[in-house]
């Protein structure tokens, strides 16, 4: 039961502090996330940004999760290319764990391939494949399995 107790608050309070130190996402920077175009968005966004979390509204989110979320693939295989963390949380979320909960398969496939931990767990104690699950994902279940 400690271990449980202390586990869970270790969590909350990395969740906690990925928020208070996460950037704060620029409309420019935005703006150019949402075109999907890799010139504009290297004009907005260095290499030093690709691993750093960024809020958004009320959650925090790393470039390779926003571009999972939102089907950026442009920006998503360059991120990915460019060596982007394929494990960072974010918000409490991998971007494999947003890959499960939105049904992008081929982006999960390709986390997958550059080294993507399917065993790691949000402060729920779920992983990708329990989040596929329980948004109903069928597609992503068997190649999270």
């Amino acid at each position: 039961m400690k271990k449980t107790v202390s586990t869970i608050l270790v969590f909350g309070i990395s969740i906690f502090a990925n928020l208070l130190w996460a950037q704060e996402i620029t409309k420019e920077q935005m703006q150019a996330f949402q075109t999907d175009q890799v010139e504009a968005f290297k004009k907005n966004f260095s290499k030093d940004d690709f691993n750093k979390c960024f809020a958004v509204k009320e959650n925090s989110f790393s470039l390779l999760n926003l571009s999972v979320k939102y089907d950026r693939k442009n920006i998503f295989s360059y991120l990915v290319d460019n060596n982007a963390d394929v494990n960072k949380i974010c918000g409490g979320q991998s971007p494999l764990m947003i890959a499960g909960r939105y049904g992008k398969a081929d982006l999960a496939k390709t986390l997958l391939k550059k080294g993507a931990q399917k065993n790691l767990k949000n402060e729920k104690g779920e992983t990708a494949k329990d989040i596929a699950v329980k948004y109903k994902q069928e597609s992503l279940t068997s190649v999270l399995k």
